[in-house]
């Protein structure tokens, strides 16, 4: 499953630089690494409706691995527009000890930028996605994952962030703590 899991990011983040607005980043803790890419689709259509769709798509590889690969609508929150939404949906695959686990789960988030004159500097934010039972597939029963993030913005297109994340994965019969952990990491965004 990680090998396919890193074709597909492979294929993904070749894609991700054909495009104008898009970010990848890595980040790392004592136990996990994740790679996650996303861009924005409005250079694929002239329509303006598209302009704050993304598509975006994640690997955790801690002691199994976890794939996921979603789509998610940002935008501001009415006239304040250092606040900004998201919501979306993402499909999650992982395993463990020989059960398959996909999960269809419903994002929600928001991040507050700040800004220093016209520039903006950093964020902090929170997402949340959630996949009760009938969004939850094979030997999945429920998934739970939630992020807090502040990022800094060091140089231009570069930034650095910290973060917490919690991600559960309910199998049939058995509760995985898939990882509870902080992270550090960098991200170029163009």
């Amino acid at each position: 499953m990680l090998k396919k899991a890193l074709l597909v990011l492979l294929l993904l983040g070749t894609q991700l630089f054909a495009y104008q607005r898009y970010a990848f980043g890595l980040n790392v803790n004592t136990s996990a690494v994740e790679f996650d890419g996303r861009f924005n689709v409005a250079p694929l259509t002239s329509d303006p409706a598209f302009r704050n769709f993304y598509i975006d798509a994640n690997l955790i590889n801690d002691n199994d691995t976890l794939f996921g690969l979603g789509a998610y609508v940002e935008n501001t929150f009415y006239n304040y527009h250092p606040l900004m939404f998201q919501v979306g949906v993402r499909t999650v695959f992982t395993s463990h000890s020989g059960n398959d686990f996909i999960a269809l789960p419903i994002l929600f988030g928001f991040k507050h930028k700040f800004y220093s004159g016209a520039i903006p500097i950093g964020t902090v934010g929170a997402k949340l996605l959630y996949a009760p039972s009938p969004l939850a597939f094979q030997d999945a029963d429920k998934y739970v994952e939630y992020r807090i993030e502040a990022t800094v913005q060091i140089i231009e297109n570069v930034e650095v962030y910290a973060g917490y994340r919690n991600i559960n994965t309910d199998y049939s019969g058995q509760n995985v703590d898939y990882t509870d952990s902080g992270y550090l990491g960098f991200r170029f965004i163009f």
